[in-house]
């Protein structure tokens, strides 16, 4: 049931963003660094373009740790794959803005940095979440039954 939410979530945020684009315009940005973005000029100048950006860095975000979510307790392998993930991202910004490339558009472009930058709180619960598991590791049968039963037990159901 989480599951199925997060997803509704997630697709509304990227509905949110597509909407909120739409209504703001195409703009052009001259940046060559994903933080740039993130100065209050640009904020003033482009308040819609900023929340949809942010919008869709969540919702980037959350659609990668619902990804994540399909490997049950394997939070050192979400770890590493969040890490890779958050790195890759980082660098690809950095490199389509500083050389100009036109493979994604820029406003994308910002939000695949910013969501690889929020990847860092589910970095951190993971990371808690494997040293819990192997401090307090997981019994594989929580539920033991009785195994001493003797044949001459005085039970009504045993004759």
């Amino acid at each position: 049931m989480k599951k199925e939410v997060t997803l509704v979530i997630t697709v509304c945020l990227f509905l949110l963003a597509y909407v909120l684009d739409y209504f703001a315009g195409s703009i052009n940005l001259g940046l060559i660094n994903p933080m740039d973005f993130l100065n209050q000029t640009y904020f003033k100048l482009y308040p819609m373009t900023f929340v949809a950006v942010i919008i869709r860095s969540v919702a980037i975000t959350l659609s990668t740790t619902l990804v994540l979510s399909i490997m049950e307790r394997q939070f050192f392998k979400k770890m590493i794959i969040s890490l890779f993930l958050g790195f890759v991202a980082e660098i690809y910004a950095f490199q389509i803005l500083a050389t100009g490339a036109k493979v994604t558009p820029t406003l994308w472009t910002l939000a695949i940095s910013y969501g690889g930058a929020l990847l860092i709180i589910p970095i951190a619960f993971y990371i808690f979440a494997s040293i819990a598991d192997f401090l307090i590791p997981q019994r594989k049968n929580a539920t033991h039954l009785p195994t001493n039963q003797t044949d001459n037990s005085s039970s009504v159901l045993n004759p």
